[in-house]
């Protein structure tokens, strides 16, 4: 629990910190700086959570995304269950799709004249993105809109329903767990398993973690590898491993290649 402790630490730091870090986590700037030929620092983080999703999946997530904190802290103060909404569902691939086609029409078109150029503090001369009284305000601004999702429709529903980012950590996990490359994964035996469903309770995501290690298949998309499960499970049913999956894991997952709703609580639409 302690390993808990230090990653909600980190993740509400992040948070706290927004107004200074926002620009570097901002799409906006990604787009701005791209069709301006260059490459902003938004862009350099982003595409370092992309890269990294392939060896740690979308711990960025649940570690160091100052939304994420935002989210963690909401829950915190209200714990209200998230409500499932299919069709905001689909909105984000949608929106995480025509956003990842704007990146890379500028960033193909510029590699190919060679125009680009690095500028990791692009608008952000002072390193701190809201150093004036008009962007702080803008700042909170911003977080205000964000917390609408999860005020009204509960445990990280932006990251659900709104995140166009989350998708390029999503393509990574998929992508490392096809190859099954050694990386940060969960590991589910469910010969441990006691159908407790602390891990059900605690899942920052709302997943039905259970399930998939009832159907030894604990590589959702939307797991964030917070390893909240693994800390509540008493039995070792599911845990962290840095291990590529054995043969026997493969064939179990290959025998309970079941359809996984996204989220078992919370309202349908």
């Amino acid at each position: 629990m302690k390993a808990q402790r230090i990653r909600r630490g980190l993740l509400w730091l992040s948070f706290v910190l927004l107004p200074v870090t926002l620009n570097y986590f901002s799409p906006y700037l990604i787009l701005d700086g791209l069709f301006r030929g260059i490459l902003a620092g938004a862009f350099l983080v982003w595409a370092g959570f992309a890269v990294t999703s392939l060896f740690v999946g979308r711990a960025a997530c649940a570690y160091i995304c100052p939304y994420g904190g935002l989210q963690m802290t909401m829950d915190r103060a209200f714990g209200r269950p998230l409500r499932q909404v299919r069709w905001l569902r689909s909105f984000r691939y949608l929106l995480g799709l025509v956003w990842a086609a704007l990146i890379l029409y500028p960033l193909i078109e510029g590699a190919v004249r060679d125009t680009l150029t690095l500028s990791p503090l692009y608008l952000t001369e002072h390193i701190i993105s809201a150093d004036s009284a008009s962007k702080l305000i803008f700042c909170y601004v911003i977080i205000a809109l964000l917390a609408v999702l999860p005020l009204f429709l509960g445990k990280r529903a932006t990251c659900h329903y709104l995140c166009p980012m989350s998708i390029l950590n999503v393509a990574g996990s998929r992508l490392k767990n096809r190859l099954n490359l050694p990386s940060l994964r969960l590991m589910a035996d469910q010969d441990r398993c006691v159908s407790c469903r602390k891990c059900d309770k605690v899942c920052a995501m709302s997943l039905p973690v259970s399930e998939m290690v009832r159907c030894g298949r604990p590589d959702h998309p939307d797991c964030i590898l917070c390893g909240e499960c693994s800390a509540a499970c008493g039995t070792g049913a599911v845990k962290r491993t840095w291990a590529p999956r054995s043969a026997e894991e493969r064939q179990r997952a290959a025998a309970g290649r079941t359809a996984i709703a996204p989220v078992r609580r919370g309202q349908s639409r």
